[in-house]
């Protein structure tokens, strides 16, 4: 790993990507989950290009068409099997070790979390996703991706819990 002025950008701009990713799982309303998610994945997206990371920069492009789609029709089941195609397409180009199929498996699992009405099971997927992404941002180098995706798995078992305990107020 050099330190090139590459690497510094990619750093700086994964910060960024987390700290609006984490804030995703403490969201309640889908539309702003996607929202955010959106300018999170824009910002991944160059981050990955910096690092030479296609697999991971072509999953943040499904991941922007996949939010696009679903902010109009996330009930849609062919909208759900439309996406998980153009992830498997955008795999096969841009495979080059099998470190890559943790990207991909996150990617598949965060579209259907995403898919999901229920924001607790956006939450709980979550975690699954963060533990994905981390073991690809150490294969990848991305010293502050492996930093980062650990406080936003903590973030995700943390929305999660508070999903789970929620007090329940009858009127």
């Amino acid at each position: 790993m050099e330190l090139s002025l590459a690497y510094i950008m990619s750093q700086i701009l994964i910060i960024i990507y987390y700290l609006i990713y984490s804030y995703t799982f403490h969201l309640k309303d889908s539309n702003k989950i996607l929202v955010f998610g959106i300018v999170a994945t824009i910002i991944s997206s160059i981050s990955y290009v910096l690092l030479n990371a296609y697999t991971g920069m072509a999953m943040c492009l499904v991941a922007i068409i996949r939010n696009l789609l679903f902010a109009k029709d996330k009930k849609n089941k062919l909208s759900l099997i439309f996406i998980f195609v153009v992830t498997l397409i955008a795999s096969i180009f841009t495979f080059d070790s099998y470190f890559c199929l943790f990207n991909i498996l996150a990617t598949l699992i965060y579209t259907f979390a995403l898919w999901q009405k229920n924001t607790k099971i956006y939450k709980l997927l979550g975690i699954i996703v963060n533990g994905l992404m981390i073991i690809y941002d150490v294969y990848i180098k991305s010293i502050m991706g492996v930093v980062f995706m650990l406080v936003s798995f903590i973030s995700s078992i943390i929305g999660y819990y508070k999903e789970c305990n929620k007090k329940r107020v009858i009127i």
